[in-house]
């Protein structure tokens, strides 16, 4: 069975609907309240789809999303609809007064107001918010039927509030905040709590620092740079007395980009039948009053053999 309190609060949902219904049934023409801006907001009721926003006829009810929903009024100044919060707002006949309606949730209000004054139902109480002055309140309104009301930095205005089952009244001065228990007058205490649209989560921004330099690349070896180096599979012999041919070792050379080794060379010494043909040839050229001309050693020819070859 539901308990008094929660009949009490069905009671007044219900009639703060009847009164929103009345006052739009008496207006012979629909008012227009204001223009929306939201993004993931919805209203039902009447509404006009314009180009910057959509346009909130008298008697709509506006549900604001995951985001702040901001209305900007006909008559001038805003109000903020605080996320996972529905408003419903209707106009006098003249346009000159507004009252609204909500069950749970936040708003701020922001606006100028002229001698006439402006409603607020919740579930437990109604606000009256006279005039001239300026308006800047919020409110919040919990599942529990505490109620928060606070005057704002800019608030000109007294705001009476009323149970909305009793006699009781209460009035919030300016520059003053005031949490109203249980639903009750009686449970009314001072806070320094915000009853306004909770603070966003910051933005997260990524950090980007400098890209990192450019790591220098090795010079590429040009192709044509390498050297080519001579290697030698055979190793060398040398006899005196034998004629130099050099043709069986060319056979067997190959290119090789490392370094040259000629291997192991063994010199023999000449024999015998050499040192007389050459004391010979020598004694002959002797003989003939010429000087003998300089032979070239074997390391001379080898030499002009691998110059002749890469000339």
């Amino acid at each position: 069975m539901p308990s008094f309190l929660e009949n009490r609060r069905i009671v007044r949902i219900a009639a703060g609907a009847l009164v929103c219904l009345a006052a739009g049934v008496t207006a012979s023409a629909q008012q227009n309240v204001g223009e929306l801006f939201a993004s993931d907001a919805s209203v039902k009721g009447a509404v006009v789809l314009a180009n910057s926003g959509t346009k909130v006829m008298s008697g709509s009810s506006i549900s604001a999303g995951a985001q702040t929903a901001t209305l900007k009024l006909e008559r001038g100044g805003s109000m903020m609809i605080c996320p996972n919060t529905s408003l419903a707002v209707t106009t006098s006949q003249n346009g000159r007064q507004l009252m609204f309606s909500m069950n749970t949730g936040n708003l701020e209000m922001d606006y100028s107001i002229g001698a006439a004054s402006d409603n607020l139902l919740t579930p437990d109480f109604r606000l009256l918010m006279p005039g001239p002055g300026r308006l800047h309140l919020a409110v919040r309104v919990n599942a529990k039927g505490d109620t928060c009301v606070q005057s704002l930095a800019s608030n000109s205005s007294a705001v009476v509030v009323s149970e909305g089952m009793g006699d009781a009244s209460y009035q919030v001065k300016p520059n003053e905040a005031v949490i109203f228990n249980g639903g009750r007058i009686s449970g009314a205490m001072p806070t320094h709590e915000s009853c306004g649209c909770p603070t966003p989560p910051p933005t997260q921004v990524a950090n980007v620092g400098p890209p990192p330099a450019p790591k220098a690349e090795a010079p590429k070896a040009d192709p044509q740079e390498p050297q080519t180096h001579m290697v030698v599979d055979a190793p060398f012999i040398y006899r005196a007395s034998d004629p130099v041919d050099l043709t069986e070792n060319v056979a067997h050379l190959k290119m090789e980009s490392t370094p040259m080794d000629l291997g192991p060379m063994v010199v023999l010494p000449p024999s015998a039948t050499t040192k007389n043909t050459k004391t010979e040839k020598t004694q002959t050229a002797d003989n003939s009053g010429k000087s003998p001309q300089p032979k070239q050693g074997f390391f001379a020819k080898i030499g002009a053999f691998f110059a002749a070859m890469f000339h």
